[in-house]
């Protein structure tokens, strides 16, 4: 079964690296390689979108290693590409338990999210803010984008405007809040700013497809098909772009072909009657 699982969805979650501080401490090298194996064969499947299989991998691993939180980490990331998400606080929950760092709140705070408890997901996220490490965690902007997920369920889009902002003032690349703010910005009837937000994370993202396809969509309401049709080429052109997504701009080719071919025949035909 593979499920499709993007690493760029919306909640921010990050992936323990194998070579994680957990299994450095290892005075095994050998068992440390080893388990570094197995917890990397569970990212891959992850990544590829086989959640099914990284869960066979992880089932055995958290067994023989009931206390590191990279595993457990990996298997709560699993679970929510399962759609498991109780499951997947469960693991998560352990992992922040075993090692309370900033990035293991953050992907709690994304499993409660994922399970619609906004009020819990904001209380691990002000944990995550104001924990202290060394090196400082670099990456506060994915907080403040929970933060305004958390407003989003709330109902409080000027919140979640103002964290989206603040998450961009962070990193202005981060394509997550990027594409977050054009869509609340769309909703509102902001057009042309979300127009420019588009263009931005089209930037921050070539090879993802969402904004290259709203940018499409735009410029078709404005009966630009020129225009239009012009950002899915470029995109084609693009290497090593997700399959699914090609589809997606293939099937948004054909439509944007299909109805320039009809406005010509209509424009052809009426010069025939007059």
């Amino acid at each position: 079964m593979k499920t499709s699982f993007s690493l760029k969805a919306l909640l921010s979650l990050i992936l323990v690296m194998s070579g994680c501080q957990t299994l450095k401490r290892s005075l095994d090298t050998t068992a440390t390689a080893d388990s570094a194996t197995t917890l990397s064969v569970a990212r891959a499947y992850l990544e590829d979108g086989r959640p099914d299989k990284a869960l066979y991998e992880l089932r055995t691993y958290i067994n023989k290693h009931p206390q590191d939180p990279a595993g457990h980490t990996l298997m709560g990331l699993t679970q929510m590409a399962l759609k498991n998400p109780n499951k997947g606080i469960e693991h998560l929950k352990t992992a922040w338990n075993l090692e309370p760092r900033a990035q293991n709140a953050l992907n709690l705070s994304s499993a409660y999210l994922q399970s619609k408890q906004p009020d819990i997901a904001q209380k691990i996220i002000m944990k995550g803010l104001a924990t202290k490490e060394t090196p400082p965690y670099p990456h506060k902007e994915r907080f403040f984008h929970n933060l305004a997920l958390v407003a989003q369920m709330k109902g409080k889009d000027k919140v979640a405007e103002k964290s989206l902002r603040k998450a961009l003032e962070e990193n202005p690349t981060f394509y997550l809040s990027r594409q977050q703010l054009a869509l609340m910005l769309f909703k509102q009837g902001r057009v042309e700013e979300a127009r420019e937000q588009w263009e931005l994370a089209r930037n921050s993202c070539p090879g993802c497809f969402e904004p290259t396809e709203n940018l499409a969509r735009y410029y078709q309401v404005k009966g630009d098909l020129k225009t239009a049709l012009g950002l899915i080429v470029d995109y084609k052109r693009i290497e090593g772009i997700n399959p699914i997504e090609a589809k997606r701009a293939l099937e948004l080719e054909a439509e944007l072909n299909n109805q320039r071919s009809k406005i010509v025949k209509e424009a052809s035909e009426s010069k025939t009657r007059y």
